[in-house]
Parts: C-alpha cells; structure tokens; sequence
C-alpha cells in the first residue's frame, strides 16, 4: 500500500489576521472619538465581518456558522447606526448573552444540554462515549456553567456600562471579559479531561483534539 499524499495545511494567518480579534475595539475607540458613534458601529461592523470571513477561507470552524454570525452584526450595527444610541447598541449584545444563558439551562431542563450536543463535532466522540452517564452528565455540568458565565458577563456589562464612559466600557469589557472567557474554557476541558477518564476505552481529550485537527486540516483550505 502506497502511502498517502500529503495533506494540505490551512493557510496561515497574514499579520491583519492576528489582529481581528483587538481591531474591532480598537476601531471603535478610535472612531467614536474622532467621527461619532455612527462611525464607531460602522468600522468595528466591518471589521467583525472581515474578521468572520477570513476565518472561514483559513477552514476555521466558526466558518459553518458564518451566515449566522455575518447577519447578526450586520443587522446590530444597522439597529446601532439607525437609532445612534449606546444604550440600544450595547443593550442588544447584554440581551443576547442573556438569552443564550436561558437557552442553555433550557436545554438542560428539556434533557438535550447543548455541550453534549455540540462536543462530538469538535472532538469526534463516539455513541458509545455519549451514551455512557459520566459524558452526559460532565456535559450537563458544563453546559449550565456556560450559562453562568453568560449570566455574570451580561451583569458585569450592565454595571460597566452605567459606571463608565462609552470607550471605557469597550476597552475594560473586552480586556475582563477575553482572559474569563479563557479560564472558563480551559477550566471546563480541564473538568472534562478528568471525568472522562473514567470512561472505558476513552482516548483522552486531547488525543481526540490532535485527531480532529488532522482530520481538518486534510480538507485544506476552501476557496474564496
């Protein structure tokens, strides 16, 4: 047998890339300072856009939610643009966190959380491993603390956006929330890593993370 060719990697990212996630803040700051907040919406719109597609040409995973999230950002910063209020642009991010902490525990309650929904596409769990007790319950766990975190982040944005300046609330928002976000996630595959060990035959996590990345790269990178 023959080996196989090689597999194509994904593109790596151009230096603008690196900055997709900080450009967005810092658009904003600069041009609600300068121009208005108009401006602000606008520039820090575009980029989030730019941001969502060049990820999804580099074969990134959010590239499948992509209509999604380039709908939602268009239509936030039209309603943002339009009523030219802080107020209403930020209130419609702390109400959407919100509303993503009630569907999570509501998926909990219905029995379907959507950690263990969402898990097996970015780690290939097998049936077997969602069928056994420990994966479902570590799921639920992990779910409802997701909610939790949606929770206290839309309550820390509502306080922060009372007690600030428009650009203060931007810059603190994004240098809190990025690092908890992390430590959420870390702290959540952590957890999961532990309790799954106990389940016979399992892998481990991060031997199913190296084997979806392999599996991702082998598709290459989708045309523009």
């Amino acid at each position: 047998m023959t080996d196989p060719a090689p597999s194509p990697t994904r593109q790596p990212p151009t230096p603008a890339e690196s900055l997709d996630s900080v450009m967005p803040v810092l658009l904003f700051i600069v041009l609600n300072k300068t121009l208005g907040l108009g401006w602000a919406i606008a520039g820090a719109t575009v980029w989030s856009v730019k941001a969502a597609i060049s990820r999804r040409r580099r074969g990134l995973a959010i590239g499948k939610m992509l209509p999604l999230i380039t709908a939602f950002l268009v239509a936030r910063g039209i309603v943002g643009i339009i009523t030219d209020s802080e107020a209403v642009y930020f209130g419609i991010g702390i109400g959407t966190k919100i509303a993503l902490g009630l569907a999570l525990v509501g998926s909990v309650v219905i029995g379907r959380d959507v950690v263990g929904w969402a898990a097996p596409f970015l780690f290939g769990f097998d049936a077997e491993t969602q069928r056994h007790p420990i994966y479902r319950s570590t799921t639920r766990i992990i779910t409802l603390v997701a909610a939790l975190f949606e929770f206290v982040s839309a309550t820390f944005d509502i306080w922060l956006f009372n007690n600030s300046s428009t650009n203060q609330y931007v810059l603190i928002r994004f240098i809190v929330s990025w690092p908890l976000g992390m430590i959420v996630i870390l702290g959540s595959l952590a957890f999961a890593a532990r309790r799954f060990a106990a389940i016979p035959g399992f892998p481990g996590v991060l031997a199913l993370l190296e084997a979806q990345a392999g599996a991702q790269s082998a598709d290459g990178p989708e045309a523009p």
